[in-house]
């Protein structure tokens, strides 16, 4: 059937037209046969701006300055100029860049020790919020201290910013201080939906962060050392018995007072625990091996060979990447020194 090619008599039929069994749209493709790029444009003179992407809406184009200090953002003017097809001549004016995008505004995001991170962008489209970060150099021989990773760089500030791309509004800031996230790409941030799931490589800790519509970024929960918000004071209170009872025991079997402190303190430094995040993985792949073998015997060997064999491999896993499922379960990603990757799904309930 003949189709017309005219783009009103096209929106008018695709309004009364009955859309196709299972589907909501009428036509949709075709009415962009009439609308698609046929002419490109050379040696156009743009900005010495650092472009990184459109935003998914197509409404914002973000940029930043070549130092890395400022973010400027442009509104695409779209159909600027049309030809036919046996006249290609466009005016001078189609070969400048303020003819098919208008400057916003342009807001100063990094400090003087920071730049702002051009491979991170994250877009929240039924706000539209844009999420940026700044962070200061790298430190790639940082002590490994207070429970950090040895041999992961350390970067001294990194700060996401939220801002309202509308008008340039930053609504609310987020610092890690003396830590490491893979901000290249996105790898060490994922949004799902108002949700923010922040991934520290140095400490081993997932952050989850709600972005509020009046836009602010709260704290949900963290994910590493501890898994429940209950675990860190269950484990301290345990841990207080355990030293009255260790000084107790010691006090009964020595006079010595000062002999005592010093086996007590030795006692408290050796009580050390993997992360909460880290026993629950060794408990999932210890539960999964034992629930091969009914036979007790095999059930034992099965375990020698499969786990306790392995368990300085299964312990010194890291954490690379998180990404949600859904609201409630996030899939992680644990990664070795050769190169393994390992898959698990974790409730965040």
């Amino acid at each position: 059937m003949l189709r017309n090619n005219n783009v009103v008599a096209r929106i008018f039929q695709r309004q009364i037209q009955t859309p196709p069994p299972g589907t909501s749209v009428h036509c949709a493709r075709r009415f962009y046969e009439n609308l698609v790029p046929s002419f490109t444009i050379y040696d156009v003179e743009c900005p010495d701006h650092s472009f990184r992407k459109f935003t998914d809406d197509g409404q914002y184009l973000i940029s930043f300055s070549r130092n890395h200090q400022d973010l400027i953002v442009y509104r695409p003017t779209w159909l600027s100029y049309s030809y036919k097809q046996e006249d290609c001549h466009l005016p001078s004016r189609a070969k400048r860049f303020d003819s098919f995008f208008t400057q916003l505004y342009c807001v100063p995001l990094a400090s003087s020790n920071e730049v702002i991170c051009k491979d991170f962008f994250l877009y929240v489209i039924t706000n539209q919020f844009g999420l940026f970060a700044t962070s200061t150099a790298q430190i790639h021989d940082a002590p490994a201290i207070g429970g950090a990773i040895q041999g992961v760089p350390s970067i001294e500030r990194i700060t996401f910013h939220l801002l309202r791309l509308e008008d340039g509004v930053i609504l609310d800031e987020k610092v890690f201080r003396n830590d490491f996230i893979n901000l290249a790409h996105n790898m060490g941030v994922f949004l799902y939906d108002d949700l923010l799931a922040v991934v520290s490589l140095r400490y081993q800790t997932i952050y989850i962060l709600q972005i509020r519509e009046s836009g602010n970024l709260v704290d949900v929960r963290a994910i590493g050392a501890f898994c429940r918000e209950d675990d860190e004071l269950f484990l301290n209170s345990n841990s207080q018995r355990m030293a009255v009872a260790d000084r107790s025991k010691l006090h009964q079997s020595s006079g010595n007072h000062v002999d005592n402190g010093v086996h007590s303190n030795q006692l408290n430094s050796d009580n050390s625990f993997l992360s909460g995040i880290k026993q629950r993985l060794l408990s999932f792949i210890f539960q999964g091996i034992w629930s091969e073998e009914t036979d007790k015997f095999q059930r034992v060997q099965c375990l020698k060979k499969k786990f306790y064999f392995h368990f300085q491999d299964y312990v010194d896993l890291i954490i690379w990447k998180v990404q949600f499922l859904d609201r409630h379960h996030l899939l992680i990603k644990f990664g070795s020194v050769d190169g393994g990757v390992r898959l698990f799904m974790l409730s965040t309930t």
